[in-house]
């Protein structure tokens, strides 16, 4: 289930290609019918919804080249119209597999345009299942990959309405995305688990630009009090610290995270790489440490 590898740098990622990404998930909602307020979308356009650009102070973010869906298997298994899903999807022009040939039904293809090819990913809590795995959902047709505390963004999630022209006409949907702390430990585990440059500029892009330093925090507080998720909080922070923070093995711009961050610019100059890997570091020292007094101040 190898999955293709992300462009090294931003300038790798193409605006129009986002927007396709944006047109793929309106048609990918229509499919889902009476269910689609189900879905809940993770990766790399979750951005564009959590932090709208709004130039100079918040920029343009990088953006993407594929959606990522999280299907809540619960609901599904009581729901028979989810039977029909695979001729839903293909009804609306997605195919079967991540590339040209692949019959992976966790991966369809959608083609936008004339030169866009978007890959939309289904996904579920891997639960007590071992991460990787594809679990079936219309029999052999649709499937699921388990991804590790997936399932966070149920109950972790923001609303926005989107829309865009398709074929039949302009399409108002509603699209329910993970919100900050679901986003950011998310990615954090993504980043420690495969070390994608890109996963290291989202989580930074999404902590500088989604208020100060305080105000993230206490979304973070908000939700730790709220003892839903604990395990993946827990992880999401200690990989956070394992990432980006010092400790007993070295100081936190010298590590994998800050590493990935820095290079994601492109810069080729050593003194803007130094620079960008202290910030990355010292930006998520920063959140951690402030988590920690404002639940200290609530005792």
């Amino acid at each position: 289930m190898a999955k293709e590898m992300k462009p090294l740098t931003a300038e790798g990622y193409d605006h129009n290609v986002t927007l396709a990404c944006e047109h793929t998930l309106l048609t990918l909602l229509s499919a889902f019918g009476s269910l689609k307020g189900t879905l809940r979308l993770i990766g790399g356009l979750v951005p564009r919804y959590l932090t709208p650009a709004t130039p100079p102070g918040v920029p343009h973010h990088a953006g993407t080249s594929d959606v990522d869906i999280v299907l809540n298997l619960e609901i599904l298994a009581t729901e028979n119209e989810y039977s029909s899903l695979a001729n839903q999807l293909k009804r609306r022009g997605f195919m079967r597999g991540g590339e040209e040939g692949s019959t992976e039904s966790w991966r369809w293809r959608h083609k936008v345009g004339e030169h866009i090819e978007v890959v939309v990913e289904l996904l579920r809590d891997a639960g007590s299942e071992l991460p990787g795995k594809a679990v079936s959902v219309d029999g052999e047709k649709v499937s699921a990959l388990t991804i590790q505390y997936a399932g966070i963004v149920h109950d972790w999630y923001q609303e926005k309405e989107i829309n865009g022209q398709l074929e039949d006409g302009m399409a108002i949907e509603t699209v329910r995305f993970a919100d900050v702390p679901a986003f950011v430990i998310l990615k954090a585990i993504a980043l420690d688990q495969r070390n994608e440059r890109k996963d290291a500029a989202d989580l930074i892009h999404v902590i500088k630009h989604s208020g100060t330093i305080e105000e993230v925090a206490a979304l973070f507080v908000q939700r730790i009090h709220s003892k839903q998720h604990p395990d993946a909080m827990e992880a999401g922070q200690n990989a956070l610290r394992k990432l980006f923070c010092d400790d007993q093995h070295c100081e936190g711009h010298m590590k994998l995270g800050s590493g990935a961050y820095a290079n994601f610019s492109g810069s080729d100059d050593d003194d803007e790489l130094a620079g960008l890997r202290l910030y990355a570091s010292s930006l998520v020292t920063a959140l951690l440490e402030q988590i920690e007094i404002q639940l200290a101040e609530a005792h």
